[in-house]
């Protein structure tokens, strides 16, 4: 659901009807009748477990769950838009989206009749109270009328998601169920910037209220509801109220009576427990777990394998901007990138489980170009290294990265650092746990005095890049979420802190936003095409960051586990089987 596949008049027309598809295919409990279809009430019921690697940092604005945990939390909220397998965008909890001739201008229309577990409405001025947290003008306000201190009060609203929203200029509610969103420069994609890679989920505004409620007491309009919690488990009890029915059999759902998520950190834990039926599935990552994905694979009288396509690009950035670090020069990026074994590192550290990358994307991406890349070759490092110390009077390169506290992640750093070895490149990694890691990497407000830097890392593994649009790569890629011209009124507060986190590479060439920002602003899918691959080519052939591997995500389940994949969005369309953030379990059943 985007405009670039026919000019701006006709893609407001194709998006009204997707909306009117959407609106028959999903209905709310109120307005079904057809009982003859509903499945036996066998399918009903079941207490399960899963096991995911992530910790759950709470549930606020600022608390950003990682892949695993992500699953957890998207059964307690839910999206305004939802992808499918064929990768399009489809109304959940909004009912379709349309734009203006100058892609500047988005209307979103809501379902209705839909409430939050705390009996609060779902409607535009919920969506409202959302997004002017998630944007930051909650806590913008708030400095504006008292200084500082007043900032301060309403800080847990402010996030990431904060920079990943700096197009949005204004919002303002049109009717109870239509809201109207004002950008700052045209997009052509924006309902995926509203999906987020499946994190913009709708909290009640209650949720919102303060920094306690908004962290520890979860409420949304999903199938489950909160029981406990804590940072490594969640349990979640089924939503009687749920609005949502299967399209196919007028099913209410969901089925579960109970789930429970467990941080399994270690993969072989992970593995037997759900070989073993101890726990009922079990999410893995081919990053890091070939070798017990492989094993659970030939097991295929005890467990079911889900599985994402290799459409996840996990990056190696390279910090141009924290001071003292050798990636301001082209020639240490270039030693670096030149000096990585892909192939083996697929072979001995993925055990062949995804594909060597060629590019900072995959092929299916619209910015994939394998134009710039740069290829193993020592005998190219070792040049660019004597670049590197003839440009910099260093006696040699040396960086720090950070690994996981997980022996593979540790192992995978190894190998890395005796790879670079092979060229004279001296690399050391510190073993921090991934939240620690990911809070030094995205740090708003860094004591630059103190020698603390927005990343604290001079290089960083990070998966960020992913699937084949781009609206959730580009805030990444750009020199500041908030260009110097920007009209969004909270760009003054935000440019120098927020606008800088998520680009991790911290460049300062702007010719990079010009390639992105003018692919979506473009309304012929060619022309948007042609400057996403020109600003690939542009990130590759200086070098400002690489990629090893590219990966999937898989979920093992026990033979009792049904439904996996089956549930329609509408109408012969059906969300991804598994995603970063693993299976939605709203369809899913447990045999009796």
């Amino acid at each position: 659901m985007n405009s670039l596949d026919h000019p701006p008049r006709f893609a407001r027309k194709r998006l009204a009807l997707t909306a009117a598809i959407a609106l028959a295919g999903i209905s709310l409990c109120a307005t079904q009748t057809n009982a003859a279809t509903r499945p036996s009430a066998s399918r009903y019921g079941g207490v399960i477990k899963v096991g995911i690697f992530d910790t759950f940092p709470g549930f606020c604005v600022s608390n950003n769950p990682a892949n695993s945990a992500l699953m957890a939390e998207r059964t307690i909220y839910e999206t305004l838009f939802e992808r499918t397998k064929g990768g399009d965008m489809i109304g959940l909890l909004a009912s379709g989206a349309s734009s203006s001739s100058d892609l500047k201008t988005w209307t979103v229309t809501l379902r209705q009749g839909i409430k939050f577990t705390d009996g609060q409405d779902f409607d535009a001025t919920a969506v409202l109270a959302n997004f002017n947290a998630i944007t930051g003008r909650v806590a913008a306000a708030a400095y504006s009328a008292g200084g500082l201190p007043a900032y301060q009060t309403k800080a847990y609203t402010v996030g990431t998601g904060t920079a990943f929203t700096a197009n949005i200029k204004a919002m303002s509610v049109k009717s109870q169920y239509v809201i109207e969103f004002q950008l700052d420069r045209a997009q052509n994609d924006f309902p995926s910037t509203l999906y987020a890679s499946g994190r913009f989920f709708m909290r009640s505004p209650l949720q919102l209220t303060n920094a306690t409620t908004c962290a520890d007491v979860p409420v949304g309009t999903g199938p489950f509801k909160l029981v406990s919690w804590t940072s490594d488990q969640l349990t979640v009890t089924r939503n009687t109220g749920y609005w949502r029915r299967d399209p196919v059999n007028n099913a209410q759902l969901p089925y579960l009576n109970q789930i429970t998520f467990t941080n399994v950190k270690e993969a072989s834990q992970r593995a037997a427990a759900v070989r073993k039926g101890a726990i009922d599935a079990a999410m893995f990552s081919s990053a890091s777990e070939g070798t017990f994905i492989k094993d659970l694979r030939k097991r295929r009288t005890v467990v079911n394998e889900h599985k994402s396509p290799v459409e996840y690009y996990p990056s190696l950035w390279l910090n141009e901007g924290k001071p003292g670090s050798p990636f301001s020069y082209m020639s240490a990026r270039k030693a670096v990138l030149s000096c990585i074994d892909r192939a083996n590192f697929l072979k001995a550290r993925n055990k062949g489980e995804g594909v060597v990358a060629k590019s900072i994307v995959g092929p299916k991406s619209v910015m994939y170009t394998k134009s710039g890349f740069q290829k193993f070759s020592i005998k190219d490092s070792k040049h660019w290294l004597a670049e590197y110390i003839k440009e910099s009077g260093k006696d040699r390169l040396e960086f720090t990265f950070p690994a996981d506290t997980t022996a593979v992640s540790q192992g995978n750093a190894a190998f890395l650092k005796a790879t670079w070895a092979k060229c004279g490149i001296y690399a050391n990694y510190v073993v921090e746990e991934t939240g620690v890691i990911i809070t030094k990497a995205f740090n708003a407000a860094p004591k630059i005095s103190a020698g603390e830097y927005y990343n604290a890392y001079d290089a960083l593994l990070l998966l960020l890049f992913e699937g084949n649009d781009v609206a959730f790569n580009l805030p990444f890629i750009v020199t500041n979420a908030y260009p110097g011209n920007s009209t969004n009124p909270v760009h003054p507060l935000y440019r120098n802190n927020v606008g800088v986190v998520l680009g991790l590479n911290h460049i300062t060439d702007t010719t990079v936003d010009t390639f992105f920002y003018d692919g979506e602003a473009a309304t012929s899918k060619t022309v948007a095409k042609r400057n996403y691959r020109a600003g690939t080519a542009y990130i590759q052939e200086h070098a400002m960051m690489g990629s090893i591997t590219h990966m999937y995500y898989t979920v093992f389940t026990t033979k009792k586990i049904a439904g996996v994949g089956t549930l329609q969005l509408v109408k012969g369309k059906t969300q991804r089987v598994v995603t970063n953030w693993g299976l939605d379990w709203t369809g899913i059943w447990k045999k009796a």
